[in-house]
């Protein structure tokens, strides 16, 4: 009985530390998203987005039919101690390799004829390296979740988010390369990507080409190639909105329908984090005794999770799209909604997709995915040339639900655990609630209605969610935290939660002046009275209301003058470098990517001269060190 409690206590505690560890490898990714999403919105029309949107979605669909979702296979059986390693790794790269050859021979031929100019539109080569690219990445990452080597598989998200910031500044901001800038800033991450991860795990010792195993290659073949069509047929479900909706009402239109599914992702990113630790539990528990309790409660603490986010995100859709996107993206909220539902349900399908998978009866992923495409495909063709951009929203919340559906039925065969199905009801109305409330009050002009209808809807939905999230966060937060929360008690975090929603509400409403003077109240107070903590949170609150409503360039400024004020008052040097990044992003704004590029050489030139002492005792005391290391040597 004690080492079941013991066994039970390691698969919880794998499973969220290995989701903590995902969460801050993909945290700067998710970051980087949202970041680059006014990037995106403002250095592209509405025609271009739509074009890059169909270019993405293309590369998607050819990825998991070159690579024979081979990554899937790398995963399931690199895990399994049955087989080895080695064998594994290497089939991964023998399928990929053949893949690769064959759209090679492919693409261009499609290219010539001319036959898919409509969307292609002269990108087939970046396409082609883009598509070798994200493959080998995704086989490569993949098995280092294989080898348990986790942190590595974290830090390389890292890595790989800070070079497609780079390449975007570069290719997108600098040379103005429009989507080819975008393609190449992915492309160029991607290849660093799996260098590093080669070097870093040393992953040549795992491959060898000279006796593949073939009777492992037909084994792994056998579980991935049922997922080809399982995945090409949700790529349809998520793709041919954009298509059809391109199509029928033309690449502006579905410029606007991708912007909408920005905020939707913010819940699917959620999940991919979690999904991620999920499915090497779900491998690593398929045959322990308390599976069916370990699937109950790892769904029902997902289910909290995501409806809570999922509200979270319909109370703020409104205002966050405003701060987010460009102004010519700003009618993407009405469609928003609708996603943000079927995000939800999406995640569902996607958990119970992974009983399927650790159990090997992919053939169940693919025939239940076919249900998902024909009802997209078909409601898109009956509802766009009638009610707009409003047909792809309602045919993807159809598609996820029925799926959910019929997967909730069929995979608890397998695994007969508890849905919470009562919870998930009541849940789910909330949410529905939450839809209507943002797309009625939004096309009638009755927002100011929702301010208060909205948070109310949220509350409910939280009280109803809160424990089951609160048992597990507070087994990871630090027990000063947990203490003063739980002395707090959850009704008055829940009353100060609405005071700070008021306090945004009203801010939209008047445009930031609350805010601004709350900032000059406090930066005052802060000042006055020497309290820098005060001061700084002020600054930094002044600094993202200007951000919001104004842009970067005049929160930059703003941002200056107010830092500099610390430095005066608390004769803080550290302020200095944030006082530098600031001006730099000003100058940026002002006067574009080459001004601050020579300004920035300037800067590192000054701070060569005024740190010269510095490097040179570094340098000398490098030099002695090594050669007294020699010395010793010999």
């Amino acid at each position: 009985m004690a080492e079941q409690t013991a066994g039970k206590k390691s698969s919880y505690k794998k499973l969220f530390s290995n989701t903590v560890i995902f969460a801050i490898g993909s945290f700067s990714s998710k970051i980087l998203v949202l970041l680059l999403v006014k990037v995106y919105t403002t250095y592209l029309t509405r025609d271009e987005l739509g074009v890059n949107d169909v270019i993405t979605q293309i590369a998607n669909w050819l990825q998991p039919v070159v690579t024979m979702t081979i990554s899937e296979a790398v995963i399931r059986f690199g895990l399994d101690k049955a087989y080895d390693k080695k064998k594994v790794f290497t089939l991964g790269n023998i399928v990929c390799l053949a893949g690769f050859a064959v759209l090679g021979i492919i693409l261009p031929v499609v290219a010539i004829s001319g036959a898919a100019d409509i969307y292609l539109g002269g990108y087939s080569g970046l396409l082609y390296v883009y598509v070798v690219m994200s493959g080998l990445k995704l086989v490569y990452s993949t098995f280092v979740r294989a080898l348990d080597k986790v942190k590595l598989f974290a830090f390389n998200g890292i890595l790989t988010t800070l070079l497609t910031l780079v390449g975007t500044i570069v290719f997108m901001m600098g040379f103005r390369m429009g989507n080819t800038g975008y393609l190449l800033s992915i492309i160029v991450s991607d290849f660093l990507s799996v260098v590093f991860l080669t070097f870093a795990a040393k992953l040549w010792r795992y491959i060898e080409f000279k006796r593949p195993d073939r009777e492992l290659l037909r084994v792994m073949l056998r579980y991935s190639m049922p997922l080809i069509p399982a995945q090409i047929l949700w790529l349809i479900t998520n793709s041919s909105d954009s298509f059809m909706t391109t199509h029928y009402m033309g690449q502006a239109a579905n410029g606007v329908l991708s912007a909408s599914y920005k905020i939707p992702n913010l819940v699917a990113t959620v999940y991919f984090t979690f999904g991620q630790a999920w499915n090497m539990s779900a491998i690593i528990e398929d045959d322990s005794d308390d599976r069916n309790e370990f699937y109950s409660n790892v769904f029902e603490l997902n289910q909290c999770l995501l409806y809570i986010i999922a509200a979270g995100c319909l109370m703020i859709v409104r205002p966050l799209t405003r701060i987010w996107f460009g102004p010519e993206f700003w009618d993407s909220a009405l469609y928003s909604p609708l996603l943000i539902f079927s995000s939800v349900f999406s995640c569902f399908v996607t958990f119970l997709g992974s009983i399927y998978l650790t159990s090997k009866r992919t053939m169940r992923s693919m025939v239940t995915s076919l249900f998902s495409g024909i009802i997209n495909v078909g409601l898109n063709i009956i509802l766009i040339p009638r009610i707009g951009l409003y047909g792809p929203a309602f045919s993807t919340v159809a598609s996820y639900l029925v799926v959910f559906i019929i997967r909730a039925y069929d995979s608890r065969k397998i695994v007969p655990f508890d849905l919470k199905l009562k919870k998930l009801v009541a849940n789910t109305v909330l949410l529905a609630a939450m839809v209507f409330d943002n797309i009625e009050n939004m096309r009638n002009h009755r927002e100011g209605i929702s301010y208060i209808i909205l948070p109310v809807i949220f509350i409910l939905i939280f009280l109803m969610n809160y424990r089951p999230l609160w048992g597990a966060f507070s087994k990871m937060l630090p027990k000063r935290v947990v203490t003063i929360v739980e002395r707090l008690g959850v009704y008055r975090v829940i009353a100060i939660c609405v005071v700070l929603c008021g306090i945004v509400g009203a801010s939209v409403l008047t445009k930031g002046w609350i805010f601004y003077l709350t900032s000059a109240a406090a930066l005052s107070v802060g000042l006055m009275l020497h309290r820098q903590p005060v001061a700084l949170g002020a600054a930094a609150l002044c600094f993202v209301t200007v951000w919001a409503e104004v842009g970067i360039g005049a929160a930059s400024f703003v941002g200056i003058v107010m830092l500099l004020m610390l430095v005066v008052v608390f004769r803080r040097r550290i302020y200095l470098p944030a006082v530098v990044l600031l001006a730099d992003i000003c100058i940026a704004s002002l006067w574009g990517f080459w001004a601050v590029t020579l300004v920035i050489c300037a800067e590192m030139l000054a701070a060569g001269v005024i740190f010269r002492n510095r490097l040179f005792s570094l340098v000398r005391g490098n030099v002695a060190g090594k050669i007294v290391k020699t010395k010793h040597r010999s």
